[in-house]
């Protein structure tokens, strides 16, 4: 299982790296940054309290986008590999026209899709003070 994982997981880390980097480096400019410095919190409070918090408010909105491209790619890895899984039943019923099924993996894929931009829309809320759920 480590193989495919690590083959899903390759291909968007370095993106990942980069947007988190370019969103630190914006932050560290901030005013509240200077604020907190100021305060006398250390770098690592800094960084860990206050920039990467304001940061990854991005990060956490591409992989909610990602997420979609990625049941893609399961669907190429399962096939590669020859692992059972959602993926494959999805091809599977495709190549041999099984509607009901289909549809199955379809709206499964889909309910997926939205719970995970759920969870990205709540994680606004924890990640930024300003965001509040209403």
């Amino acid at each position: 299982m480590l193989l495919p994982w690590v083959t899903l997981a390759v291909s968007s880390a370095a993106f990942y790296t980069r947007l988190t980097r370019t969103q630190v480096l914006d932050t560290m400019g901030e005013d509240f940054v200077r604020t907190a410095r100021s305060k006398g919190l250390g770098q690592g409070a800094v960084i860990g309290r206050h920039v990467l918090r304001a940061g990854l408010t991005p990060v956490v909105t591409a992989a909610g986008i990602d997420l979609a491209g990625l049941l893609g790619g399961v669907v190429i890895a399962e096939q590669v590999f020859g692992l059972p899984g959602l993926g494959r039943l999805a091809l599977d019923s495709v190549v041999t026209y099984d509607l009901p099924l289909i549809v199955g993996t379809v709206l499964l894929a889909a309910a997926f899709v939205i719970v995970a931009n759920l969870v990205v829309d709540l994680l606004y809320a924890v990640l930024d003070p300003r965001v509040r759920l209403t």
